[in-house]
């Protein structure tokens, strides 16, 4: 594994313990079966590892399951057996060290023997001190980062900052700014916790800094918790939640229930701050079922203790003692008397503000023996000032008076406080520096998003520019393409010989007649016309057609269509009989006769007039339901005209019309023989202008 890539690891086991523990548990097959060097080579060798990349996955195995943010049911069975494995296998020097630090954890994590987990701790660091390797490295950083939790977690403030900067300078050899962003937090919360307000801006403004420029939300929420401490401390109270806020909503949801509980526990105190103390309860309560869900014990008792407070405050003092005797219970199960100590004296503080004389002596007494143990000299003099007070309330004037003594005796030892105003004096400069820091992070992540938009507009109106210049250029191609298409439609209607609109401007028209309409269709033969493009040519004869056209259309105000030199269709907006029809054929061809010509023949041909017609009055069908094609509807007229053709006394024009009943079958293919069958049985009636019985009807 290359350097980069267990850097990365390092930062996944911060980032997302619960992720990279589900990948190894499926990479590694965890529980393995080893109890020797050669058993575990060949476990490695089935599972297609090198064995020291399987003895580090194993490694890392066993640290997250002793995770706090951890979750997993048999997470300390699992660390037991893991570490009980790789001390059968350890080899190196790294190798034992790092079974040593585990073997420690797991005592703190158990039996919260924390002296004892120091002391071994730097066993493993003095072991691995002189190695400079990569690996070596990364276990050092992870000692000291461990050694400076257990020190304050004892209130040994020195020695915890001892390991914070060797922590901090081993982040900076590495220049890796994740490391180096966490470092800083984790200065900046120290200085906070110590009270020392104008470094712990200054580590966490440097953290802030760094956290923003990094892809991961771990340190973003990280460093946002720690601004939101800070805010709070300086009671700015809107700051404080809006970035307690962010980082509650970040580890909501990269399931970091331990930090999500330390957002929320911000937020309560906060609303304490403020004094809004049923509003603190509410965020309490929502802390303990986050950490009754995670089983952190000492979580609980803390949060516990918080709520005392509150309910003190609210001045419901069964409530308060309530939940402040489950935290002492949980505490001294816990050994942890760190915290002890701060319950005690919040025991003596509710019982001596309420006259409950005889708890009050008891709980500052265990207050007072807890702070000189761990040497808090506030906590001892504020336990010290309510006893005090119960000793006189009961009449105990001596007790009372040593009291009193043993509280100058502590102020007087206590250190001065003339480098305060020079402290506030940082502060101020440092909050300064702060908030000059933030307002100029906003300003660079401003000016990058400012040229990023920029150049997002740039590219932009580009693609804007082409798009316009190639929806310019489709629209000529789809303006050509149009015009090509309308040509080719119109070119598409036009009976190719006259010009004129032909057999498929009439289909189209038929075809968007409604079958509820009343209308009439004529298609009319004359037999002088029939040849007149070869025997007058096509000059001649397209205009003399073009002129019986424009006649005829003003007789009856009708539209006619050119099917082939001397046969025209015809389509009448309202019903016109056959007959009316006919006598507009004739009257038009009289006209015909009477116009002047290039060549005169047409004038000089026979007088008389063989003018055929065949035509029907739409719908024709009754039931509006059925629809006829224009095809089928065309098919009749030419049924018609073929009929009327065959007359020998002309003109003659013959009219189908079907009878109400008439079903649509008889308007199928084969139409012809259909037709025949229809009128043989009187399903359809014809009529005519001559002797509708001398008819002879086309045969299919």
């Amino acid at each position: 594994m290359c350097a980069r890539d267990i850097e990365q690891q390092e930062i996944l086991f911060k980032e997302n313990p619960q992720k990279i523990y589900t990948k190894l548990l499926r990479t590694t097959e965890f529980p393995l079966h080893f109890s020797n060097k050669a058993e575990f080579d060949q476990v490695a060798e089935n599972l297609g590892f090198q064995p020291n990349e399987l003895h580090r996955d194993l490694e890392l195995l066993a640290r997250l399951n002793l995770q706090a943010k951890l979750t997993s049911p048999t997470k300390y069975q699992d660390a037991e057996l893991l570490i009980s494995q790789l001390d059968s296998i350890a080899s190196t020097t790294l190798e034992k060290a790092m079974v040593i630090m585990l073997k420690a954890r797991i005592k703190g994590r158990k039996n919260q023997e924390y002296n004892q987990v120091i002391v071994e701790f730097n066993d493993a660091l003095n072991m691995v001190n002189a190695d400079i390797s990569l690996e070596s490295t990364l276990f050092k950083l992870t000692l000291h980062e461990q050694l400076n939790m257990l020190h304050s977690l004892l209130l040994q403030p020195t020695p915890a900052l001892s390991h914070l900067n060797r922590y901090r300078e081993m982040a900076y050899q590495l220049h890796n700014n994740y490391f180096i962003a966490d470092a800083e937090s984790q200065l900046g919360r120290y200085y906070n916790l110590n009270g020392d307000q104008a470094k712990s801006l200054q580590h966490y403004s440097e953290a802030f800094r760094l956290a923003n420029i990094l892809d991961y939300p771990g340190i973003k929420a990280q460093t946002q918790l720690n601004l939101a401490r800070t805010y709070r401390d300086l009671e700015q109270w809107d700051d404080a939640l809006k970035y307690a806020h962010n980082a509650a909503e970040i580890f909501q949801v990269i399931g970091q229930d331990v930090y999500l509980s330390e957002s929320l526990t911000v937020m309560a105190m906060i609303y304490a701050g403020k004094g809004e103390w049923n509003k603190a309860i509410d965020y309490y309560l929502n802390v303990q079922q986050v950490n009754e869900r995670m089983g952190n014990q000492i979580a609980i008792g803390l949060t516990y203790h918080n709520l005392g407070e509150a309910y003190f405050k609210l001045h419901n003092i069964q409530a308060s003692l309530d939940v402040m005797q489950r935290a002492n219970e949980i505490f001294r199960a816990r050994k942890v008397d760190h915290y002890l100590v701060h319950n005690e004296l919040l025991f003596a503080q509710i019982t001596t503000s309420e006259g409950m004389w005889t708890n009050a002596i008891e709980h500052a007494n265990k207050a007072i023996k807890l702070a000189k143990k761990k040497h808090l000299t506030e906590v001892q003099t504020e336990a010290l000032g309510y006893l005090s007070t119960a000793y006189r309330k009961t009449n105990n004037i001596n007790a009372a008076l040593k009291t009193v003594d043993e509280i100058v005796e502590l102020v007087n030892n206590s250190q001065s406080k003339t480098e305060q105003p020079n402290d506030f004096s940082e502060l101020t400069e440092q909050k300064l520096k702060f908030e000059l820091g933030l307002m100029r992070n906003k300003l660079e992540l401003q000016t990058t998003k400012n040229k990023y938009n920029q150049f997002i507009i740039l590219v932009l109106v580009l693609i804007f520019s082409i798009a316009i210049i190639l929806l310019i250029f489709i629209y000529r191609k789809f303006q050509q393409r149009n015009t090509l298409y309308l040509n080719a439609q119109r070119l598409n209607t036009i009976d190719p010989i006259t010009q004129a609109q032909g057999y498929r401007a009439f289909i189209q028209l038929i075809s968007t007649l409604k079958n509820t309409e009343p209308k009439t269709l004529a298609l009319v033969n004359i037999n002088e016309l029939n040849n007149i493009d070869i025997q007058l040519g096509l000059t001649e004869s397209t205009a003399l057609m073009q002129q019986f056209n424009i006649q005829f259309s003003k007789h009856l105000d009708t539209q006619v269509f050119t099917i082939r030199s001397g046969l025209i269709g015809c389509y009448f907006n309202q019903q016109y009989d056959a007959d009316v029809i006919l006598n507009a054929v004739i009257e038009s061809l009289k006209q015909l006769k009477t116009t002047q010509f290039t060549i005169p023949n047409f004038a000089q041909k026979s007088t008389e007039h063989y003018a055929s017609i065949g035509h029907i009055s739409l719908p024709l069908l009754a039931n509006p339901d059925v629809s006829i094609s224009a095809e089928l509807q065309f098919e009749t007229l030419q049924y018609a005209l073929a009929a009327a053709m065959d007359i020998a006394e002309q003109p003659a024009y013959v009219s189908l019309r079907p009878l109400n009943f008439a079903p649509a079958a008889i308007f199928m293919r084969p139409l012809y023989l259909n037709l025949t069958q229809a009128l043989n049985r009187g399903i359809i009636r014809a009529e005519s202008n001559r002797h509708a019985q001398s008819i002879n009807w086309p045969n299919n």
